[in-house]
């Protein structure tokens, strides 16, 4: 398993929207702050998410996830992400993650797995070496 040199951390901002009636953050929505943090990491690599998906004529479907709630989030907290990419085979890229409040204390962590998969046939196929090197460098 290939696994990245160090971790990428964003931090990002909670809002209404993501809340339910009470005021807290509806857990679905802890997967779209990781989806913000992937798509971080590729602008971080100084590269669009979507250009090279479009490039390469390839999607990253999700195929499994998994987290683990600690604590809430409140309506309006801003939280930091942190993930640790790997890749367990030349299809997959899993990224590990850990979710923080603004006093540092950990809300949630799990992983989400994606396979590169073909644009027209949604065949897995193997991840382009452009993508795995722009992830595993950060």
């Amino acid at each position: 398993m290939l696994e990245s040199r160090a971790m990428f951390e964003v931090k990002l901002q909670t809002y209404w929207g993501d809340s339910d009636a009470v005021g807290i953050v509806f857990f679905p929505n802890y997967f779209k702050f990781v989806a913000q943090a992937e798509e971080e990491l590729y602008r971080a690599a100084g590269l669009l998410k979507s250009r090279l998906m479009e490039q390469h004529q390839i999607w990253l479907p999700r195929v499994e996830v998994f987290a683990k709630f600690s604590m809430p989030i409140r309506n309006g907290a801003a939280i930091h992400v942190r993930m640790t990419p790997t890749f367990p085979g030349d299809k997959t890229v899993r990224y590990d993650f850990e979710i923080l409040d603004e006093k540092r204390r950990t809300v949630s962590g799990g992983y989400v797995t994606a396979v590169c998969v073909d644009r027209t046939t949604f065949e897995p196929k193997a991840m382009p070496e452009e993508i795995r090197n722009a992830i595993a460098a950060l």
